[in-house]
């Protein structure tokens, strides 16, 4: 369910962003969900457990505001990433870049498995009755 619900919003995001690319402002309900798929993946500085679309703290509501005006001057999505990162630094992303200080963090759970999974093969050859 969640990866239909990622895969539509990843849709959704690229029909929209093609809009704002080719030069033309976002109006009506184009910026309203354009400005709510932004705010899906932004974290509130405040509340680190929550999306700035589900936190209500004050901070998060300005945040909302900024996102909403950037988008209606004809910003793209990434210059407002750029912007909030700038601001708020590279914790602000829920899925941070891939870049050299990022890198342990998108490495580190395919390495666990492939150290799990060579330990567990070790494990099961030691096991083995000899013939």
């Amino acid at each position: 369910m969640k990866f239909i619900r990622t895969s539509l919003m990843l849709v959704t995001t690229a029909l929209l962003a093609t809009s704002v690319y080719a030069g033309e402002p976002l109006k009506g309900a184009a910026l309203r969900d354009e400005a709510i798929s932004i705010t899906k993946v932004l974290r509130c500085p405040v509340s680190p457990n929550l999306t700035l679309y589900d936190s209500e703290s004050q901070i998060a509501s300005e945040l909302k505001g900024v996102i909403y005006e950037k988008l209606r001057e004809g910003q793209t999505r990434e210059q407002i990433f750029d912007f909030m990162v700038a601001r708020y630094g590279e914790q602000i992303r829920y899925e941070p870049d891939m870049n050299a200080g990022t890198a342990a963090l998108w490495g580190a759970p395919w390495v666990a498995l492939a150290v799990g999974g060579i330990l567990l093969l070790l494990r099961i050859r030691r096991r083995k009755p000899q013939a």
